[in-house]
């Protein structure tokens, strides 16, 4: 009995968690008089520099971090993954753009 409800415990966080992970975060950062306050991370790195990730997964991060706007700064220079992720030093924004 036990087993059987961990069991649909478990498929039922398989199934929501999807669903979770896209929800939008929002980070309470109050408008100046004739201003509009965005929230923004202007260094980001992904595989095609010192990162770990894609670009699209920077972008899916932001929206749920509650970003408004990101940069993504890959480095020209150092490049640990090159031999692995063969790409121009714009492949990030490409990927990113759409």
């Amino acid at each position: 009995m036990l087993k059987r409800k961990l069991t649909s415990l478990f498929i039922a966080l398989f199934i929501a968690l999807p669903l979770l992970a896209q929800v939008r975060g929002n980070i309470a950062i109050p408008d100046l008089n004739g201003y509009v306050t965005l929230k923004c991370d202007f260094h980001a790195h992904t595989v095609f520099s010192d990162g770990l990730v894609w670009p699209t997964v920077r972008i899916d991060e932001a929206y749920r971090e509650g970003l408004d706007a990101i940069a993504i700064t890959d480095h020209i220079e150092y490049r640990p993954y090159k031999e692995d992720v063969v790409a121009s030093h714009n492949r990030s924004y490409e990927i990113a753009k759409n």
